[in-house]
């Protein structure tokens, strides 16, 4: 569809060795297929998505941005370069890597609000000290932080925190990776 490739029955058949095939969900390159741009490496991928209410068919709610339905973990199978046609800008073009590999990534924070049995990533543990500096740093009577999201957050409040909080985090990180903050190079982006 669109890329002109097969189904992926290779990684499906892997997982029907360990899961019942009720809970193997087979989804279209617009959900299942990895890019990290317009050109560049890519791949199909596999999901693994926890139901935190679980007891039910939630195969439904796969990537359908239910909240209670998240993908923990996935793996991409980078396999091919995908190019912007030369003489049709909108078609793309896949040719096969001569090195191919499987990326992986699992969400720590989403993982932990598992373990935590928490609703999202922001109300675990690690973010509400970083949440109560901000709320110290604010005047006007802005107020804590309460976890409303999407159009319960009419304010937009809690949203701000959220992105400070993301963005106290990465400079964090990176400057304790040693990146120095300066106008030149990757510390410009600091």
């Amino acid at each position: 569809e669109g890329l002109g490739l097969e189904a992926d029955l290779e990684a499906r058949d892997f997982w029907l060795r360990y899961l019942p095939e009720e809970r193997i969900i087979a989804c279209d390159s617009r959900d299942n297929f990895w890019e990290m741009g317009e050109t560049g490496p890519c791949g199909p991928c596999s999901e693994i998505h926890y139901d935190r209410i679980g007891n039910r068919d939630a195969s439904p709610l796969v990537n359908a941005d239910d909240p209670d339905v998240i993908e923990i973990w996935n793996l991409v199978f980078i396999q091919y370069n995908r190019d912007i046609s030369p003489t049709d800008p909108n078609k793309a073009i896949l040719s096969s890597l001569p090195d191919q590999h499987v990326d992986t990534g699992m969400g720590l924070e989403r993982l932990v609000s598992l373990l935590q049995d928490v609703p999202s990533n922001y109300d675990i543990d690690v973010f509400q000290p970083i949440f109560r500096s901000i709320e110290g740093c604010t005047t006007g009577g802005v107020g804590g932080y309460t976890g409303l999201v999407l159009e319960e957050d009419v304010t937009l409040k809690d949203t701000a925190y959220r992105a400070v909080a993301d963005h106290v985090r990465t400079l964090a990180f990176a400057i304790a990776d040693g990146v120095v903050p300066s106008n030149g190079g990757r510390g410009y982006v600091l």
